[in-house]
């Protein structure tokens, strides 16, 4: 993960202070974000204490309680974030002009394959604590949404396309996609020597056989 993020900010005498106090606000939220990252690289999401990281980001805790709610809530965050850059490097790479469902699929499964493979302990820790701690919070109930979202709105272009026959509306397979790629995710958190890889293949396979079976 790159927790180099540069960030440039303009502001002339001009800018509302509204936009000021904003972009104030969210260099705290990046700084609180930046040092859990440090810490949790370091001794583990299990270990790291709210203390040890406000005093990486060198804020007050009222400071912190302003951007999260507590551990869990930041953690949340952070591995929302790693789905959030699959998300828009997916968008940015892939020409949804002209591509079979099956190029969709495969190509988004690369890409998680790809930005997975290169995590570490850390992300790991991350995907497992999110999974397992989730609330039901309206961060990630969007962050489902938006990428349930995505892959119906693929389904329903391959479907327009002729590519697919659905048997089952779109955004009920999208939810089963979205299962399916829980159900994995959770697996490799939980289990080191989870074949990842190969997982994400055999689910660019067998979605789309999944989408083309015929309802009887």
């Amino acid at each position: 993960m790159n927790t180099n993020r540069e960030r440039e900010f303009f502001v002339s005498d001009q800018v509302p202070a509204a936009t000021r106090r904003e972009r104030r606000k969210q260099e705290y939220r990046q700084r609180i974000l930046d040092a859990a990252i440090e810490v949790f690289e370091s001794i583990g999401c299990e270990a790291a204490t709210l203390e040890s990281i406000c005093e990486a980001a060198d804020v007050s805790r009222p400071t912190f309680y302003k951007y999260f709610d507590g551990k869990p809530a930041l953690i949340r965050a952070l591995a929302e974030q790693l789905w959030l850059n699959v998300a828009q490097q997916f968008d940015s790479e892939f020409d949804h002009t002209n591509e079979t469902i099956d190029d969709y699929l495969a190509h988004f499964f690369t890409i998680v394959r790809l930005e997975f493979s290169k995590y570490s302990r850390l992300e790991r820790e991350l995907i497992r604590y999110s999974m397992t701690q989730s609330t039901g919070d309206d961060h990630s109930i969007n962050l489902l949404k938006t990428l349930t979202q995505m892959f119906s709105g693929a389904y329903l272009k391959a479907a327009q396309k002729g590519q697919l026959n659905l048997a089952y509306p779109v955004d009920f397979m999208a939810e089963m996609t979205m299962a399916s790629i829980n159900t994995v995710m959770m697996s490799w958190a939980m289990d080191e020597q989870y074949p990842l890889a190969e997982r994400l293949d055999q689910l660019a396979s067998y979605l789309p056989d999944t989408l083309r079976i015929a309802k009887k």
